[in-house]
């Protein structure tokens, strides 16, 4: 199962939302790269699917993880949690991962 981001309706002038769904089976997250639009308000419908095993989302501006965008609470499967967050304002290609678990990871595409 890949998880593609929905648009939401704008309810102002220029906003925009997008919705992304997305779990963590096995240690390893069911996509590799989320991509959204540019300053979106950002829901993640995150599903820890691992029995007894913490997870979270975190985006990052790159891959050193030094420079967090939003990081989501850990949470301990089996388990849900919805985070919100803007996203960057500039496209390019940023960061995600699980910051218990950093082989677990993606590319976070804002366009």
């Amino acid at each position: 199962m890949t998880p593609e981001a929905t648009k939401a309706p704008s309810h102002a002038a220029g906003s925009r939302s997008v919705t992304v769904e997305i779990a963590a089976e096995n240690v390893a997250f069911d996509t590799s790269t989320i991509t959204v639009p540019a300053g979106a308000a950002v829901t993640v419908n995150f599903e820890n699917q691992d029995d007894g095993i913490p997870h979270n989302v975190a985006v990052y501006t790159d891959a050193s993880a030094t420079a967090a965008i939003f990081v989501g609470e850990i949470i301990t499967g089996p388990a849900r949690a919805t985070y919100t967050f803007t996203a960057p304002e500039t496209p390019g290609t940023y960061f995600f991962r699980c910051d218990v678990h950093h082989s677990m990871n993606g590319d976070f595409i804002v366009e």
